[in-house]
């Protein structure tokens, strides 16, 4: 039970009591303690806002996580100014930017379809009439005229459901001698190799996986239901074939990007079942963190990006890539914030942190300090 003095034990009501007996000017002795309480909580809330250094939109931030970096509308002097002028028929300004928008084109609203072209992965069946063609009379006995083709089809986009995976079963003809036994088994239609798995199913399936984040177990499941079964094990050794097809396109990004001008790298977490299992395992003060480094190197005006997972730090995957750097080349700029863990420590590096986090600081209390946090927030 709170203690009569502790500064968080009063309520609304006794406030409101409270403020209606100073009014009046009835004040009592039970009311002196409880003006203390008052100020008491008031001297917390202000410690509080003392020890995190920070404001009520900074303690609003560690409750409810990050918000955006925009500017507050509030805290731009110069778009007060002009919604000011904008607000005031007879200011210049306002005229002149009413003139301007009156010439701007009113955009046309949507209407939410999708244009036929947006289905460029639609199989195209041509349609054609089975009693016209090019060249005939019109079928309209008072016409003299003649067909001819518009160039312009009328376009129905049907939709179909189907699993990710489709299935095509070919019936080859087998014919057997009966005399030798030899048997004759029909080949192929042309273009179709004797393989049971296309390189566009090992690709949707890695892509189901690795891009839409769709677990294999689920995925069999959604296969079995539409009568094309793919078990989980061979959606694992289909995903392997394509990292193995992959690779040599990895180890060549890899090297262009030791030698890029700049590397961009940060951390982010992941979970690894695999490394969850041996973590169990792990001596004490072992390494058990894990992250997804990410990478964009900057090459000859291209980006290329890498993603590394595992217990290593961005720090040391840049080392990793560093690596594979001509040695005639000069260091790279390296970006990133300011985690000791995200720099090279075996490679000079030219060093460029990232301002960001520390401009959201800024933008956090430019309402209150607009003049002293402007030249930063901007």
């Amino acid at each position: 039970m709170a203690q009569p003095d502790d500064p968080t034990a009063t309520d609304r009501t006794e406030i409101e009591a409270l403020i209606a007996r100073l009014e009046a000017g009835t004040l009592n002795e039970s009311d002196t303690r409880l003006i203390s309480r008052l100020l008491r909580l008031l001297v917390k809330l202000i410690s509080i806002v003392e020890q995190k250094n920070s404001s009520i939109s900074r303690l609003k931030r560690l409750l409810f996580g990050p918000g955006s970096d925009t500017r507050s509308p509030a805290a731009s002097t110069h778009e007060e100014k002009k919604q000011d002028a904008a607000d005031d028929p007879s200011s210049p300004s306002a005229s002149t930017e009413k003139s301007s928008d009156s010439t701007l084109p009113l955009k046309r609203k949507g209407h939410g379809r999708l244009s036929s072209a947006a289905y460029t992965g639609a199989l195209v069946v041509p349609c054609t009439d089975p009693t016209l063609k090019l060249g005939d009379s019109c079928p309209d006995k008072l016409c003299t005229g003649h067909l001819y083709d518009t160039q312009a089809p009328a376009i129905l986009v049907r939709l179909t459901g189907q699993p990710l995976v489709g299935a095509t079963r070919f019936e080859q003809e087998v014919l057997r001698c009966s005399a030798c036994q030899t048997r004759f088994t029909a080949p192929l239609p042309e273009g179709v190799p004797p393989e049971k798995y296309d390189a566009t199913a090992d690709v949707a399936i890695a892509l189901a996986k690795y891009q839409a984040g769709l677990p294999f177990h689920r995925l069999a499941r959604v296969q079995e239901s539409f009568g094309v079964p793919l078990p989980e094990s061979v959606q694992f050794a289909r995903c392997e074939a394509v990292a193995d097809a992959a690779l040599p396109i990895f180890l060549h990004l890899r090297n262009l990007a030791a030698q890029a001008e700049l590397l961009h790298a940060d951390d982010t977490r992941v979970k690894i079942l695999e490394c969850l299992k041996e973590n169990k395992h792990l001596a004490e003060g072992e390494r058990r963190g894990l992250q997804t480094t990410g990478i964009v190197a900057c090459v000859d005006g291209r980006q290329i990006a890498l993603y590394q997972s595992g217990r290593r730090h961005a720090g040391e995957n840049i080392d990793e890539l560093l690596r594979y750097r001509a040695s005639h080349l000069p260091p790279p700029k390296q970006m990133g914030d300011a985690l000791c863990s995200n720099w090279s420590r075996e490679f000079e590096t030219i060093i460029c942190k990232c301002l960001a986090h520390a401009r959201r600081q800024f933008v956090e209390i430019e309402v209150a300090f607009p003049a002293e946090c402007a030249r930063v927030a901007q």
